[in-house]
């Protein structure tokens, strides 16, 4: 049967010294595997797939299993993504986060409205730092965690202009007016700017996100805040976090 789908290539590997097979994830949010032939080849019609992050239409035949890549018809491709190297290192970051979640023959379409909103944002010049911050915000849960940040641990105020600590004993945020012995173990300091950025993109909803302007000190230390909360909650490690952050 022949199919026409709108989607991303997520992964490739080499099948043959002239084919590869290619994973992509579809606007339904599903992963089909295809067979590309002669996609190593100098001249083939799947080139475009070489060319960077890109979405397309792909035409491809399939009945169970495997299917074989026919065309390829590129709608966006992402040129200030594919033409910065700091920006593409941010997309190949929030890929994995994205591709990494996702389970054989589970449809998340929500995965891919998150990755499609994330390219485009990060294509149209917003701060590569935060826009990375709200696919792991966004995703956290895939992974097992929850970030609480609406109030107080210890008071229950939900002043952010008073945060200053995230509790892991809590698994919430503390106010200054808070801190004791007690109640500092097993916190990191972390500033009320980040932990409202941190509320905001958690609590907005995709479709609301425009733009995200950040500094660049901000963005790092809220992306830094976040990539903790993974380290403690879900203990995943994602290999391209080492491109955007070498330190």
């Amino acid at each position: 049967m022949i199919y026409q789908q709108t989607g991303m290539m997520i992964r490739q590997t080499s099948y043959s010294e002239s084919s590869r097979i290619i994973t992509i994830l579809t606007e339904s949010g599903e992963q089909v595997p295809l067979m590309a032939r002669g996609f190593n080849k100098p001249k083939n019609q799947f080139i475009t797939l070489r060319q960077g992050y890109l979405e397309a239409l792909f035409t491809y035949n399939r009945f169970k299993g495997m299917g074989t890549l026919n065309d390829v018809d590129v709608t966006e491709r992402y040129k200030n993504i594919n033409g910065n190297f700091d920006v593409y290192t941010h997309a190949s970051y929030i890929l994995e986060v994205i591709s990494r979640a996702l389970e054989d023959d589970i449809a998340e379409p929500g995965f891919y409205r998150l990755l499609k909103k994330a390219f485009k944002l990060l294509d149209e010049g917003n701060s590569s730092f935060a826009v990375t911050s709200l696919v792991l915000v966004k995703m956290l849960p895939a992974y097992g965690g929850q970030l609480n940040l609406d109030s107080c641990a210890v008071c229950g105020r939900n002043d952010y202009k008073k945060y200053s600590h995230y509790s892991f004993k809590y698994h919430n945020v503390i106010c200054y007016d808070c801190l004791t012995d007690e109640t500092l173990e097993r916190t990191i300091p972390v500033s009320n700017r980040v932990l409202y950025f941190a509320l905001y993109l958690q609590s907005v909803k995709l479709d609301d996100v425009n733009s995200i302007k950040l500094s660049e000190d901000t963005g790092r230390q809220l992306l830094k805040f976040i990539e903790v909360m993974y380290e403690e909650y879900s203990g995943v490690f994602f290999r391209s976090r080492k491109l955007v952050d070498p330190q």
